[in-house]
Order: structure tokens, then C-alpha cells, then sequence
């Protein structure tokens, strides 16, 4: 079934009987609908991202304008850090324009922010100017970043990913150090507190090498030992919940096969708002089967190696 808020009510007036709306209201069903899908999501755990850990350059800041300039070709340099991903797995170069005034870079002007950048760099050329310097600004990433021991879920940036609201758990962390990406072990809280977390940031500080979680749902939080001792990046492997569904141009996390089964427990709700337990409990009932079908289906037996190794 295509995925649409449209589609979503259309199906759940069908278990109801309802063509004519005489039973329930579109503003009821959409809340249904959208609290069916959040379950959905949080029981499959089928919105789950990677948020960025690189990206594209987005600002410049002139720190020193320099004097002289007549004809500046601006160079930023190439791409740092790749992700992998589509569309551009080896990044992209980035460009940008300076303007003069009275021999001066008084701004850069990003033509083309690229994709890609950590901590890129920027350089001018020009027959008779010199001494400008300016600072590139990167689009959000998360970082680990200098004495910091506690990081907020909702810090990510989800912009990248249409149709997720919010973190509700990170199932790993991964610090990236030295062209090696590796992951933290976590442990409860209490282990970390106890155990861990001996010295205070201003004390000791290194690459992070344990990891907890603070708190839970939206609200929760990570902590990383020792605080970090210079900016790192770091990856985090998220579950996210969905964005509402508002009207027919709203974007839907939630893939297939999963959509299929948000009518179910939509419906279940409904009823349960009719005052039909009989009901509610038979599309509850349907809900639990087809999340159970489903999660066979899309997670089959596999061998880790075929060849009897690791």
C-alpha cells in the first residue's frame, strides 16, 4: 500500500465501516493513525539512521582580510572526509567566490558547498594581495568535542533525513580516530558512574573509550570517558521515531513491509475510543500477527560466513 496519510484513513474507514465519516472524525483518525505509527516504528525498530559525519561547507568568516587583492581565485580544499554515501560516496569539491573592496576579501561567497568536509581549509590566490585567512563553516555533524562528557539525543542533526522526528535510543556509538573508526562498549549508567567515570573532565582527558546512556526515550543522553582532548568525530547508530503525518505531502519514514500493518492498530484505537472492546481486541489481535509475519519475513536465517569463518 502506498504510504500516505490519504491512504493510511482511507484503510482504516474500511475496518470501520465508516465510508460516510458518520462514526469517527478525520482529526481523531489522524491521531490514530500517527500513534499507530509511532508504535509501529518503536516495536519494528524500522526507523533507523546514521546521522552525518561530515558534510558540506556552508559559510566562510573573514578573520583577516589581507590587502593588495586585485584578482583572488579562491581554493578550498578537497574533500576530507567521504562518507560512502549516495549521492556522492567520494564527497564533492566544494567552490566559492571572493569579493573586493579597496584591495580587501571583505567576504567569501559559498557558490557550491560540496559534500565530504570535516575540516576543510581555504587559501586565495591573487597576483599582488596577501594576508587573508577566514574560517570555513561545515553543515551539522556530530562531534566529540573538547572536555565534553555528555551529549543530548536530541544534538543530532535529523535535517538529512525527511520524515524522522526524534532519537529514542542509539543502539552504538563509533568514535572515528586516526582513520580508524572503532566502537565504544556501553555500560549501565550506575557500572558507569561507579566504576568509570573516576576523574573529572579537567583531569584526564583522551580519546573516549566507554560509554553510557543517561536517561530515556527523547530525552535521553550519552555520556563518553575519558572527555575528549581535541574535536573528534563520532557516529551513532540510531532509532528514530517518526515525523507526524499531516496531510498527503508529508513524508513517511516507515517502510514497507511495515506500513502495512499501521491501519491495524489504528483501528484498534478507534474502537477502543467506541467503546468496542470486542473489536479492539480482534484488530489488536491482527496488529500482533502481522508484526510477527513481518519481522520473519524481513529477517531470515542467514549464515555469518558461508565458509564456517568469521
Amino acid at each position: 500500500m502506498p504510504a500516505s496519510l490519504y491512504t493510511y484513513l482511507k484503510q482504516v474507514r474500511r475496518f470501520l465501516r465508516d465510508g460516510n465519516m458518520e462514526l469517527e472524525d478525520d482529526g481523531d483518525l489522524i491521531a490514530y493513525v500517527n500513534q499507530a505509527r509511532r508504535e509501529t516504528a518503536m516495536r519494528a525498530q524500522c526507523v533507523r539512521i546514521l546521522p552525518n559525519t561530515s558534510g558540506a561547507v556552508i559559510s566562510c568568516q573573514v578573520t583577516a582580510p589581507g590587502s593588495g587583492y586585485t584578482d583572488p581565485t579562491v581554493t578550498i580544499t578537497p574533500p576530507d572526509f567521504p562518507s560512502g554515501f549516495l549521492p556522492f560516496p567520494n564527497g564533492a569539491q566544494a567552490t566559492a567566490t571572493a569579493t573586493v573592496v579597496a584591495g580587501q576579501i571583505v567576504s567569501v561567497n559559498i557558490n557550491y558547498g560540496g559534500d565530504g568536509y570535516f575540516q576543510p581549509q581555504i587559501s586565495i590566490s591573487d597576483p599582488t594581495g596577501t594576508g587573508f585567512a577566514g574560517t570555513l563553516t561545515t553543515s551539522a555533524c556530530l562531534t566529540l568535542n573538547l572536555g565534553q562528557e555528555k551529549y543530548e539525543f536530541a544534538t543530532a542533526d535529523l535535517g538529512p533525513f525527511p520524515g524522522v522526528s526524534s532519537i529514542y535510543l542509539v543502539r552504538g556509538i563509533s568514535v572515528i580516530f586516526s582513520n580508524y573508526r572503532y566502537s565504544l562498549p556501553m555500560y549501565s549508567f550506575s557500572t558507569y558512574q561507579s566504576l568509570i567515570r573516576q576523574y573529572v573532565a579537567s583531569q584526564f582527558q583522551y580519546v573516549p573509550a566507554y560509554a553510557s546512556q543517561f536517561g530515556q526515550g527523547t530525552n535521553g543522553s550519552l555520556f563518553l570517558y575519558p572527555p575528549p582532548s581535541q574535536l573528534y568525530q563520532m557516529e551513532w547508530d540510531c532509532q528514530c521515531l517518526p515525523q507526524d503525518l499531516e496531510d498527503d505531502q508529508s513524508v513517511e519514514a516507515i517502510a514497507d513491509p511495515w506500513v502495512d500493518a499501521v491501519p491495524y492498530f489504528a483501528t484498534h484505537l478507534s474502537y477502543l475510543g467506541l467503546q468496542n472492546g470486542n473489536a479492539a481486541r480482534m484488530y489488536k489481535d491482527l496488529y500482533e500477527e502481522r508484526m510477527k509475519n513481518f519481522r520473519a519475513y524481513v529477517s531470515p536465517g542467514r549464515a555469518t560466513n558461508m565458509y564456517g569463518r568469521w
